[in-house]
């Protein structure tokens, strides 16, 4: 009996299979792609199915690999099955989500339908029955955590996180802890004396250097972070990169020893175990200005493998004193943490670096350039731009903002503070060669900085009715020039704006979503407002009403949400359950916004490299492969 039904039960997997092979061949084509070489190396996913409660059953979303969809296209489907049965008559092609509203519990999986063939069944769902899943925090009093970073660093296709844990006080250390998604401590990294303590420097706010981060008593800036997450040597497995210093004890119990407080290192710990397993002293050459704070971030220069990026920031004399800021590459085998290039910022150059750095291909060549606010480095360690005129802002973005202009764009704002005055409040530019295309103007009566100080910018697709993208600013005088809400091609749509924090993905269309505090609004370019859909409670933001983390991290395209519960004990991980008739392959695989995640600072929006907006109808096939000799987790029938 029981073979007669698996043959039956085969033979029925097999039709619907070649069903759903027909109708992929009269729906879809594959759009054309980006140069077959280089291929970037990247992550090696599982189907990151997830089961959250909805409405009167389980809504399940899931996966489209960009390594599937670069060799497939669209011609890929999915049968959904609960306790081995499947649910779906017909296989899902419109989407990476499914409603089940059959009776009771179980362990749901997807597979795959390609070329006529169910592939291997998924692993089970991840569990977020109480509408999200909760990772709880080891106990640490007085401990909150800034940042968190995903990576798989057991290499079994889910992410992990490596989280930033900080406490408001003078005699506690800087904490690296990392966690599983269903809430298992990995290891913990004491950063010691070296993360709260200050040790020289010629500056007023000095960092410790040691410290990830700045947004605590000790001396430092806002923006640092010094911590990057990402599988450097591509064995499958991510690493942490961190700046360390005398005191910093790995998870091991080993212990940082240096001649003096003061030096820094450049750490590699292994992200399964928290072991270091390389490390470096920073760069010399601001030695005499002591310690340096700054950003870490990855980038692949060579087109094909991925290095660390670090930018060391030391402001020399008092308070007002000037900027000095140097970049290192890195390179990582698996042994031997070693240099790249270095690239010093020449004073009078005009280049001014912002909160935080962005890696992305400006030129679309295949290599990233490393983009800091007014200016760019090129992937070979050179000066590539300085926007004109541009100062010092807060935040800049970089993404395909305009689809009918070949190329990457940006938005960037300007900071009017202590009598440093911008020539302009905000600018929209050209990524590729820093060329201004619309530059706002302040207001003809301004009287003193803040009437012309724009503190916060933004963008996305949030009116339909415009292609493209749009832009805004923190501006609170809706009569100046530079206010209100412009589009990439039309110019000023509204003279009021929405939150300026973040851009999400998170209900069923292309169109972004805004993310603020821990609450979700959408634009109504009707009403000229916003309205909350989704507001989670019993969750509290934290520097610059910033969360953790957003991003693709389990489930479709769409973004998640980390926050910290209120009272600082666990992490909830939230993911939307929109209905959606739009697939995409998983941003978690796009080049471009993989590497926003490894980027933190004044936490920033993160895009993809092509148009994602109201008018995508085509997305091209990412240029990506697996590791060498890795094979897809979902590959085999």
């Amino acid at each position: 009996m029981h073979a007669n039904r698996q043959l039956h039960a085969n033979r029925r997997r097999r039709i619907g299979a070649v069903a759903a092979a027909a109708l992929l061949a009269g729906l879809f084509s594959a759009p054309a792609g980006h140069a077959a070489e280089p291929r970037r190396t990247v992550e090696n996913l599982d189907r990151g199915l997830v089961a959250v409660p909805s409405g009167e059953g389980t809504f399940l979303s899931w996966r489209l690999l960009g390594t599937e969809y670069a060799r497939h296209g669209n011609a890929i489907a999915f049968n959904v099955y609960k306790n081995g049965r499947r649910l779906n008559r017909a296989p899902v092609i419109n989407s990476t989500t499914y409603q089940d509203n059959t009776r009771g519990t179980g362990t749901y999986t997807v597979r795959a339908v390609i070329n006529g063939r169910e592939r291997k069944a998924s692993s089970s769902a991840l569990d977020f029955s109480r509408g999200y899943a909760e990772i709880p925090l080891t106990t640490a009093d007085g401990y909150s955590v800034q940042h968190a970073w995903p990576g798989d660093l057991d290499g079994d296709g889910r992410y992990e996180l490596v989280v930033s844990r900080l406490s408001q006080a003078r005699d506690k250390p800087d904490l690296l802890e990392a966690y599983t998604l269903t809430g298992e401590r990995l290891w913990r990294v004491d950063l010691g004396p070296g993360s709260y303590t200050q040790a020289g420097g010629n500056g007023a706010n000095d960092p410790a250097p040691a410290a990830i981060s700045g947004s605590t008593a000790i001396g430092g800036y806002r923006n640092d972070d010094n911590v990057t997450v990402y599988d450097l040597d591509s064995d499958g497995k991510a690493e942490v990169l961190v700046h360390t210093a005398d005191g910093t004890t790995f998870a091991d119990g080993a212990t940082v020893t240096a001649s003096s407080p003061a030096n820094q290192f450049v750490s590699v710990i292994d992200g399964a175990t928290g072991t270091e397993r390389a490390r470096q002293p920073v760069p010399d050459d601001f030695v005499a200005d002591g310690p340096s704070g700054g950003h870490f971030g990855i980038a692949y220069l060579d087109g094909q493998h991925p290095s660390l990026v670090t930018k060391l920031v030391t402001r020399v004399g008092a308070k007002r004193g000037a900027f000095r800021i140097l970049l290192q590459t890195w390179d990582f085998d698996g042994t031997d943490l070693t240099r790249r290039w270095k690239y010093v910022v020449p004073s009078g150059s005009g280049a001014t670096g912002f909160h935080q750095i962005r890696t992305v291909d400006v030129d679309q060549d295949g290599t990233d350039e490393i983009a800091d606010g007014n200016y760019v480095v090129g992937s070979d360690g050179t000066l590539r731009y300085v926007v004109d005129g541009a100062g010092h802002g807060d935040r800049f973005h970089i993404a395909d903002l305009d689809p009918d202009r070949p190329g990457l764009e940006g938005f960037a704002i300007q900071q009017a503070e202590l009598g440093v005055l911008p020539k302009f409040p905000w600018y929209y530019y050209d990524a590729d060669t820093g060329e201004r295309l619309v530059t706002g103007q302040h207001p003809a009566d301004w009287e003193n900085d803040t009437d012309i100080d724009v503190g916060r910018g933004s963008t996305g697709d949030i009116d339909p009715d415009h292609p493209g993208y749009e832009y805004w600013t923190s501006t609170a005088d809706v009569t100046a020039p530079g206010a209100g809400v412009y589009n990439v091609q039309d110019g000023k749509v509204s003279t009021t704006t929405p939150s300026v924090n973040f851009r999400i993905w998170w209900d069923g269309d292309k169109a972004s979503e805004l993310l603020d505090y821990t609450h979700v609004e959408k634009w109504n370019p009707a009403t000229q407002s916003s309205a909350k859909i989704f507001n989670p409670s019993g969750v509290v933001s934290g520097a610059r009403n910033a969360t953790p983390f957003y991003g693709d991290l389990v489930g479709d395209w769409r973004e998640e949400i980390l926050a910290e519960t209120a009272d600082h004990t666990a992490l909830r991980l939230y993911t939307t359950t929109e209905p959606t008739k739009t697939r995409l392959y998983t941003l978690a695989q796009n080049p471009e916004y993989r590497l926003g995640w490894t980027v933190r600072g004044y936490l920033q929006s993160t895009y993809t490299d092509y148009y994602l907006g109201t008018e995508t109808r085509r997305v091209p096939k990412p240029s990506i492969t697996l590791p060498e000799g890795a094979v897809s987790r979902d590959d085999h029938a």
